[in-house]
């Protein structure tokens, strides 16, 4: 029994040594950019502040930060998730702990919530639309090898595949 528990916690600590080459720590930020309040389009800026940390002794030099921002389409049957955008960004990170903070760029979601509108004596209901934030996806890769990475939820993680 005891053999088991080695092998398994040796190839679990295996596969993950490498796999955490960094920490990287994600802190969305939004705003609202919707001027007049008596429309029903709602538009919010997001962007993600990202931390990197290199724990390990090598400077990571040239390595890819790769984000993406994903929007819930809302449009009546749709129910699915989309890439809003994404980017990549080349950074270096020196070694021993040191960190690097980036800022991706604003990406600006537009959407109408269901609501009524009064026509005369009637209120007719305005379905839902456009693209809602719905969580991030941020990848550091070096090469086609991912060093870290941090995703808003698991739930997310499961729709993508």
């Amino acid at each position: 029994m005891k053999t088991y528990l080695v092998i398994f916690f040796s190839m679990l600590l295996a596969g993950g040594a490498y796999a955490g080459a960094v920490t990287i720590n994600v802190k969305p930020g939004s705003e609202n950019k919707t001027a007049d309040k008596k429309k029903a389009e709602v538009t919010r800026a997001y962007w993600l502040n990202v931390r990197i940390t290199n724990p390990s002794g090598t400077k990571l030099e040239g390595v890819t930060l790769r984000w993406t921002l994903f929007a819930a389409n809302l449009r009546r049957g749709a129910d699915s998730i989309v890439v809003e955008k994404s980017g990549d960004m080349k950074v270096t990170v020196d070694a021993n702990g040191r960190y690097l903070d980036v800022a991706t760029p604003k990406v600006a979601f537009v959407y109408t919530p269901m609501h009524t509108e009064s026509s005369g004596r009637r209120s007719k209901m305005v379905e839902e639309s456009g693209h809602r934030y719905h969580g991030y996806h941020v990848q550091v890769l070096n090469g086609d090898t991912v060093l870290g990475e941090a995703i808003s939820n698991e739930g997310l993680r499961k729709q993508l595949k």
